[in-house]
């Protein structure tokens, strides 16, 4: 029940964390407009490289769930194999005996 009860959490877990690093990432960038748009002088570091304590905390979950998807070319898993061309192959010989193999007599 606990195994279960973990699978069911866990990815609820780190997509509510996520979305909690996301919207403290946007808190950054709207004190930097904020700060653009009252003409202040912003500071030479961009809002990624401050160091506070919640960015911090939320640096792992930075490249945890990525979506990477596949080109439509390489989703294709038909191979053809030309008409006009014989598979080519080499027949093998049989193994010759070697010393550390049975004895021949059994």
């Amino acid at each position: 029940m606990r195994k279960l009860l973990l699978t069911v959490v866990l990815p609820f877990i780190l997509l509510f964390s996520q979305q909690g690093a996301v919207t403290h990432e946007l808190g950054h960038l709207t004190e930097a407009l904020a700060r653009a748009a009252s003409g202040q002088q912003s500071s030479s570091r961009q809002a990624g490289d401050l160091q506070c304590e919640a960015c911090l905390a939320f640096a792992h979950l930075a490249g945890v769930a990525t979506a990477h998807v596949a080109h439509p070319a390489l989703l294709s898993f038909a191979f053809a194999v030309p008409a006009n061309e014989a598979p080519a192959f080499i027949a093998a010989d049989a193994p010759a005996a070697r010393s550390r193999g049975p004895p021949a007599v059994l």
